[in-house]
């Protein structure tokens, strides 16, 4: 006989969490180990029930709680399986998602039979993106949009990178240099060549360039 998944859900809409709980008893997957509304639980949820699958909303009372929460479940077992299940639809998110090391994104508007194959889906170790955005061009563009952003920032050194990370986030060259311990002289150097592996013109390109990556 096939072991049937098992799963914590953890969402603060009560109705929902509640509703979906009593969908999975019906239908017999996943098992349903525990729940709680509270993103700071999930942690100790899954150390105690070590569940096959973590589902995960993304937003807790007005922040973004679930993607530090995700790290930090991978922080103590990285092979912790992650699902977010969520009614945010942004390509952004989504990518913000996988970057924090979920094998799966779904939304709060597909059918329960697609959120209990995303289930099983991550269940396996495969990644799972909601159709609802595979379908969406808009979203599609912005993710590939993401993608090639990020693609290129790995051409940076690590320096630049941090450079190109604490300019992106208004520190002007003299503080760059104080925080590491560098001249704003070397900072200003170390932002040529940033601008000339990205293709930009300046410190406002770099700070738009981080935003349209969703890095800001």
């Amino acid at each position: 006989m096939t072991a049937v998944t098992t799963a914590i859900l953890v969402d603060d809409h009560q109705v929902f969490r509640e509703g979906l709980g009593r969908l999975f008893e019906m239908h017999g997957v996943p098992r349903l180990l525990a729940q709680s509304s509270r993103a700071d639980e999930a942690c100790e949820l899954a150390a105690a029930t070590r569940p096959d699958v973590v589902i995960l909303d993304l937003i807790f009372a007005g922040a973004e709680e679930g993607l530090s929460t995700a790290r930090r479940l991978l922080d103590r077992n990285p092979s912790e399986r992650i699902l977010f299940l969520t009614a945010v639809k942004d390509a952004l998110k989504v990518a913000d998602a996988f970057d924090a090391g979920a094998l799966g994104y779904a939304t709060k508007d597909q059918g329960w039979r697609d959120i209990i194959d995303a289930v099983e889906v991550v269940s396996r170790g495969r990644q799972y993106l909601s159709t609802t955005l595979i379908n969406d061009p808009v979203e599609q563009d912005r993710l590939k949009r993401r993608g090639r952003s990020l693609e290129e920032l790995a051409l940076l050194t690590e320096r630049e990178r941090q450079i190109f990370d604490l300019t992106a986030a208004g520190l002007t060259a003299a503080q760059i240099g104080s925080k590491l311990s560098i001249s704003a002289r070397t900072v200003e150097s170390h932002r040529m060549g940033i601008s000339g592996k990205l293709g930009l013109r300046s410190v406002m390109d770099i700070v738009r360039y981080a935003a349209r990556a969703g890095l800001l």
